[in-house]
């Protein structure tokens, strides 16, 4: 992949995460009487992120880069990896 590519998965990784850390106090806040929305609001926030870390690592991203990028343990990105593109896994094969 080009530079130029690789470069903007990843600034799309670090502004999902930016975007995550952002929101998650204003979700709380917004959602003082309703847990289900503000849990609604985060899940939506999460999987912007993991979208972000599964295209940035197709596009050579290695995990521990994505993971530093997301600002999540490498834990986290090798299992998205792995339920998104391990056989047998439920997922899908396309982030």
């Amino acid at each position: 992949m080009s530079d130029t590519a690789v470069l903007r998965a990843r600034w799309a990784v670090r502004r999902a995460a930016r975007h995550l850390a952002e929101d998650a106090p204003r979700l709380a806040a917004g959602s003082a009487g309703s847990a289900g929305a503000y849990q609604v609001g985060l899940a939506s926030r999460t999987a912007d992120l993991r979208r972000a870390a599964l295209t940035a690592w197709l596009f050579g991203v290695p995990e521990h880069v994505v993971a530093a990028d997301g600002r999540v343990p490498v834990t986290v990105v090798h299992e998205w990896i792995e339920a998104a593109f391990s056989p047998g896994r439920s997922g899908s094969a396309r982030p």
